[in-house]
């Protein structure tokens, strides 16, 4: 008789799988376990063996040990994405998953460096907006949100380093196209943002986030089914973009710097602003800077010159990057309290996925100096 693996925990089978972007078949396929066995392990109805589970590490790139423990709660829950659920593609649907799944990661890291470290206080004010407000009102919060955090209405320094310093656990990682460069969750609390590791345009990445810190700030407080309501999703993304444009290009001073209503007169505020030229256009429509003939000769010659996937002025751009995870896991391994070997071990996830999470060096945990591997080897 085969026996199974004491303690493994079924969910978490799942949760590896759907964080890797694989299917029950393509699983099977990759370890030669039947996928009804997969199946069975997902369930609970079976436990694997250890020389499956041995197979299925490998494929999955975890660790034993991520197996045999229970992740602390977490719920995706009320996750905004650029696309509702039901409305979704399946690839879409899949690279959902895919990033609910790390964002459940996301919290696990940073409620184990919380216990060590001390991770600023959650100082995100609430502006609870209905999906069916009208664009006057987010413009006003906007105003509002800058008024009551001291930010003026000059450019904003550092969109995400902002939102560290407010209680806001930040990650930039892998994103499919489907999921438009970035996501946010408000859970047990704590607000998470996933922006896209693959976006190399500094003027972009702040737009992402500035979108997010919208959802975070209006919608929290709305409950899964509204945000997967079509018709509901549409308003609060209209929303979150008017709150993004609002807040990085305020209606109190960007009007007066817009000298012509062409792009090439945008574009050379683009270094002052960071924001996109296509973003601008946007704005210069909504404060009647363009007049609607203007708007749509600015977005067909931006089409003309291909800058709707890469403009000018991005590469000498410095991109801004979540640091606060990094800086405390660094911390960590400098102070004492914990080595590489430990945190990989307590937390239980891979050691490059931790690193890619908390915006570490590639090989930052896994390559530990001379004595520090000398003391992971007489743990081993």
């Amino acid at each position: 008789m085969r026996t199974g693996t004491p303690g493994f925990v079924a969910g978490r089978l799942t949760e590896a799988r759907e964080a890797r972007g694989l299917t029950q078949t393509s699983l099977s396929e990759a370890t030669g376990i039947k996928s009804q066995s997969i199946s069975h392990y997902e369930q609970g109805r079976q436990s694997p063996s250890p020389e499956a589970l041995a197979l299925l590490c490998g494929a999955l790139s975890l660790p034993e040990r991520f197996f045999l423990r229970n992740p602390p709660r977490f719920s995706s829950k009320g996750a905004f994405f650029r696309h509702p659920l039901a409305a979704a593609r399946v690839p879409a649907r899949q690279a959902r998953l895919r990033a609910e799944r790390r964002l459940g990661w996301l919290k696990e890291i940073a409620l184990y460096v919380g216990k060590l470290v001390a991770l600023p206080e959650v100082a995100l004010p609430a502006f609870p907006l209905a999906p069916d407000a009208a664009l006057d009102d987010v413009e006003q919060l906007a105003v509002e949100f800058r008024r009551l955090l001291g930010l003026g209405t000059g450019p904003l320094a550092n969109v995400i380093q902002f939102l560290e310093a407010r209680g806001c656990i930040v990650s930039r990682c892998p994103m499919e196209p489907d999921l438009e460069g970035s996501c946010s969750l408000f859970e047990a609390g704590i607000p998470y943002v996933l922006l896209g590791s693959d976006e190399p345009r500094l003027s972009w990445l702040r737009y992402h986030a500035a979108r997010e810190l919208g959802h975070l700030v209006m919608h929290r407080h709305l409950d899964d089914f509204t945000i997967e309501d079509s018709d509901a999703h549409r308003h609060l993304e209209t929303q979150a973009d008017r709150f993004a444009r609002a807040l990085l290009l305020p209606a109190a001073v960007f009007p007066q710097e817009v000298w012509a209503p062409t792009i090439d007169a945008l574009l050379t505020l683009k270094k002052h602003w960071r924001c996109p030229v296509s973003v601008m256009v946007s704005r210069c429509g909504e404060l009647g800077l363009f007049d609607p003939d203007q708007v749509r000769r600015a977005t067909v010659n931006l089409v003309r010159r291909g800058w709707k996937t890469s403009e000018p002025r991005e590469e000498d751009a410095e991109l801004e990057n979540p640091r606060l995870l990094a800086r405390s896991i660094r911390l960590l391994v400098d102070g004492g309290p914990r080595d590489r070997y430990a945190i990989v071990t307590e937390l239980g996830l891979n050691a490059g996925d931790i690193e890619e999470l908390a915006g570490l060096p590639r090989g930052f945990m896994s390559t530990a100096p001379e004595g520090e591997m000398a003391e992971l080897h007489l743990r081993a």
